[in-house]
């Protein structure tokens, strides 16, 4: 059995990793400061370079020692940190915490090797802290209560007291937890080029897809056309990944091209927070214990279901309070799988959404005379989400049948 520490340390690795995703802005060009939605320049964005990042740096570290890996992993979060506070601005921040943010992803993907609960443990943290770190940061900064603040100098830095005390906290956790846990460890099997080459193209496909279909409204032939794309590239992209390793990356594009992308989770208030988080925890336990991964898929399959008589009819289902369980439980039966592939799956979750924009005018006063500006604003037109939300969970769960039959490429069983 594997022992608390590791599974701790997974579990604060984890919610560090995905509440520094949550930050990072899916558009925002680490290119030009000054890029406008729908640019050429937003295919390089923090999460392109997160997913990218992870990939690069899990290959390397599959083939150092473990201590090479927590030193990764520590150095990284604390440059997360430096970011989070304000100490890093302008680009070189944003690129600086990309980056540093797919190292700690890689880094203890690589040291929670083949073990499945410790796999479990990093992918359901990533998962709720990625997704739920944006509600997180709301009703904290909703509360009046005493906040310990410090001074940021600098007009341009844009800090929020309560995320970095929440960062500060989180790594100084993770850097502990990961030493004591695994610093001991002894090194794990390299990786083979083609985790490299499927997690170099993956991100840059979907990019160019998202920012085709960027300016272009849901339901539009180039939106429809920019979503077949995204589902074919994560396909073939799983078939080319070893083994059946490309299961998770299929559940996990499953869930943010179809699923998350018509309800998300709920996380309104903070008795819905808790609820959410409670039904994360549940359905890692459960598919961890009893791990079905047609089980889970159909689960998937019958939330979009849903999400159609919703659109069509206008009648509440409540799904997304069952979401949460589903999308734990089919993500941990999606595992064992290579560090490799771990680290590069994880970021589909976020990467692999497509863009629904309407551009709104908003005026400006400028130094002598007024200005419109035109400013994208999210809106969902739940009917189409849902039509084509079903349509890709149908797709990844075929794929993922086809995938199964596939032998593995991994003669030792995982280790529990």
């Amino acid at each position: 059995m594997i022992g608390s520490m590791k599974v701790l340390s997974m579990l604060l690795a984890g919610l560090t990793v995905g509440y520094a995703i949550s930050d990072i802005g899916p558009f925002d060009s680490l290119l030009s400061s000054t890029a406008q939605f729908g640019s050429f320049w937003s295919i390089v964005n923090g999460l392109t370079v997160v997913a990218i990042s992870a990939c690069v740096a899990s290959v390397a570290l599959a083939r150092a020692r473990a201590r090479v890996s927590i030193v990764v992993a520590i150095a990284s979060a604390l440059v997360v940190v430096f970011q989070t506070v304000g100490m890093v601005t302008g680009l070189l921040g944003h690129w600086a915490g990309a980056v540093a943010t797919g190292a700690v992803l890689a880094a203890v993907a690589v040291l929670a090797g083949r073990h499945r609960g410790e796999q479990a443990t990093l992918a359901v943290a990533v998962l709720g802290a990625g997704l739920l770190g944006g509600p997180l940061d709301a009703l904290v900064e909703a509360n009046d209560g005493p906040v310990f603040v410090w001074d940021v100098v600098g007009a341009e830095d844009d800090v929020s007291p309560q995320r970095a005390i929440v960062m500060v906290i989180l790594a100084s956790a993770t850097a502990a937890a990961l030493f004591l846990a695994h610093r001991n460890d002894e090194p794990e099997p390299y990786e083979t080029r083609r985790i490299l080459l499927v997690g170099l193209a993956l991100p840059v496909t979907v990019g160019v897809l998202r920012w085709i279909a960027a300016s272009h409204d849901a339901g539009s032939a180039v939106w429809l056309v920019g979503l077949a794309g995204m589902t074919a590239s994560a396909v073939v992209a799983s078939f080319l990944l070893p083994g059946r390793d490309g299961r998770l990356l299929l559940v996990l594009c499953a869930l943010s091209a179809g699923v998350f992308g018509t309800f998300g989770l709920a996380a309104g208030n903070s008795a819905q927070l808790a609820l959410t988080v409670g039904l994360l925890i549940l359905g890692a336990g459960i598919g961890y214990r009893w791990p079905h991964l047609y089980v889970g898929l159909g689960g998937l399959l019958v939330v979009a279901v849903a999400g159609v008589i919703e659109g069509y009819a206008d009648v509440q289902t409540g799904s997304e309070f069952v979401l949460p369980l589903i999308a734990a439980y089919v993500v941990v039966s999606a595992l064992t799988i290579s560090p490799g592939s771990l680290a590069l799956s994880l970021p589909a979750l976020f990467t692999t959404t497509l863009p629904v924009t309407a551009y709104a005018a908003s005026f400006q006063t400028a130094s002598v005379y007024d200005r419109a500006v035109f400013t994208p604003t999210t809106e969902h037109d739940p009917m189409v989400f849902s039509a084509a939300g079903l349509v890709v969970v149908a797709v990844m769960t075929c794929a993922c049948g086809v995938l199964t039959r596939r032998p593995t490429e991994k003669s030792d069983p995982p280790r529990v």
